[in-house]
């Protein structure tokens, strides 16, 4: 092949690579690219009771700024949000909350309501999220004690 015939096939394969990859680029909206979050997830209606265990968490005024729904600034430590699993509405409020994070800041974990108020009876958490029917109907403010908080947080629905 020929420079010049070589030259020409290399410009072409440039352009179209650059159009292939370029123009999909600049058009799209992308993540954030320092704390890649996603979009923000609205809270669903209604109140909520958060419990939040201080011995297990090591920014627990962080935590509870930011459960309050109050601006916070960033923070390091990674948590774990327990939900009913038979509680629909705190895993839709729970989404809402890890929507607000950095990527992976928050697992949520669905798990049995018998096994979770057992767990919150002993402590054994960092974060519960109850709706504020479930939590009045399993009693599951009880678990408040020296080091665990509640929290009640949303909005009571309209008639």
């Amino acid at each position: 092949m020929k420079p010049g015939r070589l030259m020409l096939h290399l410009l072409a394969d440039a352009v179209v690579l650059g159009a292939v990859l370029g123009f999909p680029f600049l058009s799209g909206s992308r993540p954030d690219a320092i704390s890649g979050a996603t979009a923000v997830i609205d809270a669903p209606s209604g109140e909520f009771v958060v419990l939040l265990n201080r011995d297990a968490l090591t920014e627990d005024a962080f935590w509870e700024k930011f459960f309050s729904g109050q601006e916070v600034d960033f923070c390091f430590e990674d948590i774990t949000c327990q939900v009913p699993g038979n509680d629909a509405a705190a895993l839709e409020m729970a989404r809402s909350f890890q929507s607000r994070l950095s990527e992976h800041q928050m697992t949520i974990r669905q798990e049995d309501a018998t096994l979770l108020l057992s767990k919150a009876d002993h402590g054994k958490f960092e974060v519960l999220l109850l709706s504020k029917e479930f939590a009045a109907q399993s009693h599951a403010e009880t678990a408040v004690s020296q080091g665990i908080i509640a929290l009640t947080v949303g909005q009571e629905e309209s008639p």
